[in-house]
């Protein structure tokens, strides 16, 4: 099954399936495998910056805030992907949270001392609710470099407002790690999403949950 989720990250990063038709070709092509069994995403820490306080946008576009004429400053990523269960089954109605740094390493949070200007312009959370077939999409930042730990996004997802998973996305090949990939730690490739450049500054990325 690992395998499986390979083949569709490399079918994604391939551009060989735009993004509207990927969701189809899992719907469908998870019966194949019906029985075998998806490994469920591993859970990672929570981290210190979740957020304690509620904002007024909390869509899932981040990269526009209400009341501010600006979008951020930074290169776009489109983070879109598909929450399914151990035996394949898109799972409807899961709200998705994220929540992470700007292009600068920033979070916005008062316990973040880490020197440097906070982007007015992004949301730095947001969240989003799971389609029929189980497809979510953001529109954020590709997050800046929080050394020494590799780029990430957190991410919780919820049922029925329990918290059923925390955990964290990396990136195999962020481009501002690219130059020091041997001093890179290493993630879990269920963790882990593979960029694609789609025009100057914007990215891609595909990211399969397993509950």
């Amino acid at each position: 099954m690992r395998d499986y989720l390979l083949t569709i990250q490399k079918v994604f990063s391939a551009g060989i399936i735009p993004v509207c038709g990927l969701f189809f070709f899992i719907l469908f092509s998870t019966d194949a495998f019906a029985g075998e069994g998806f490994t469920q995403t591993p859970a990672d820490y929570e981290g210190p910056f979740y957020p304690v306080v509620r904002q007024q946008d909390e869509d899932n576009d981040l990269i526009h805030v209400g009341g501010r004429p600006q979008s951020d400053s930074g290169e776009i990523l489109k983070l879109s992907g598909v929450v399914v269960n151990t035996s394949g089954q898109p799972q409807k109605g899961i709200t998705i949270e994220i929540w992470q740094t700007d292009s600068n390493g920033l979070y916005k949070d008062h316990r973040d001392r880490s020197a440097g200007q906070r982007d007015p312009n992004f949301q730095y959370w947001g969240k989003t609710i799971t389609s029929q077939d189980g497809s979510f999409s953001f529109t954020t930042l590709l997050p800046g470099m929080y050394e020494p730990r590799p780029a990430h996004i957190h991410f919780k997802v919820w049922d029925n407002n329990k918290n059923i998973l925390t955990s964290q996305l990396y990136f195999s090949n962020h481009p501002a790690e690219i130059k020091s990939m041997s001093n890179r730690p290493s993630t879990n490739e269920l963790q882990t999403a593979e960029l694609k450049k789609t025009d100057p500054g914007h990215f891609a990325a595909f990211f399969q949950i397993v509950l």
